[in-house]
């Protein structure tokens, strides 16, 4: 199997990998999507990060054996484990080396809009032989990109959206994030669109939001503080969104849905009903996320297991 990463890498494999590790849940989560419970996953990093979803379709992933965390990689653990492939987010590529010395082979992923969420199921679909499931994952995927890309094209009011970061309330996404996109797609206007930054949430100043004036506001399933605790905060009062008490938690509570990862398609859906539920009602949201947790991992939650209510 010759496959060319995200990073221009040139990779071969000998047939398709059935051993993965890595510490980085986002790229992880791509393998675990396409085996549909994890079970080529052999080595893990920080388990507290991958949420509850793991523990409801990984058989054994409470067993999973750490690998690190981060940077910090174990590369006896590694070897003692047999690993035929790692996947590695772009900014740990300096571990490809130390990977390959001990003879597991690395695909880098560089992911972050649709497109790289796309790119990357066909990278990993090819990498552990699940090249037909990577196909029918995209088509769900690129039918919602669709669907409410359609559906929103000729709304006349589409609210001025922030979205915030994940440590700080005045950390925010920025057009170069997948979050920015999502609300774009689904009928919203991003109120800082136009400001530029590279990474993740980028820090900003409360006058800077200010100025910004977003109508909704949405904070990371992740985030380090709540809905209300920007409600409450006196530096918030002026604005629109919490003057109307338009701020939410963006779910879900089994994985985050605004992740690059293939569940962004749901993130994409809530977003549009969030904004524009006379196109797009709670029960159709309801059905799309039965639909693809169905298929991707056999089973579905309940509105309650997933935060929606």
């Amino acid at each position: 199997i010759s496959l060319t990463d995200m990073a221009g890498r040139a990779v071969e494999l000998e047939q398709p990998a059935t051993k993965v590790v890595g510490t980085h849940n986002v790229s992880l989560n791509y393998a675990v999507v396409l085996s549909g419970d994890g079970s080529v996953l052999v080595g893990f990093g920080n388990k507290d990060m991958a949420y509850g979803l793991y523990d409801k379709v990984f058989p054994g992933y409470g067993e999973l054996t750490s690998i690190g965390k981060g940077k910090e990689i174990n590369y006896e653990t590694v070897a003692s484990l047999k690993a035929e492939l790692a996947l590695v987010p772009t900014r740990f590529i300096s571990q490809a080396e130390s990977y390959e010395q001990v003879g597991c082979k690395v695909i880098i992923l560089d992911v972050e809009k649709f497109d790289s969420i796309k790119e990357a199921l066909t990278l990993v679909g090819k990498a552990i032989g699940k090249e037909e499931r990577a196909e029918q994952i995209k088509t769900f995927f690129d039918g919602k990109i669709t669907q409410m890309t359609e559906l929103t094209a000729n709304v006349a009011n589409k609210p001025k959206v922030l979205m915030l970061g994940s440590s700080s309330a005045t950390s925010v996404a920025h057009d170069a994030m997948l979050q920015n996109q999502i609300i774009a797609t689904a009928g919203g206007v991003c109120a800082d669109a136009g400001f530029e930054a590279t990474g993740g949430f980028a820090d900003v100043d409360m006058e800077t939001i200010v100025g910004w004036n977003p109508e909704v506001i949405y904070i990371p399933a992740y985030a380090k503080y709540t809905v209300q605790d920007i409600l409450d905060d006196p530096a918030w009062q002026g604005i629109t969104a919490v003057q109307n008490k338009a701020v939410y938690m963006f779910p879900s509570a089994v994985e985050p849905w605004d992740y690059p990862t293939t569940s962004a398609a749901l993130g994409l859906c809530w977003v549009t009903y969030n904004l524009h539920p006379e196109l797009y009602s709670y029960d159709d949201l309801i059905k799309d996320v039965n639909e693809y947790y169905s298929f991707t991992y056999n089973t579905t939650f309940t509105p309650e297991e997933l935060g929606l209510k």
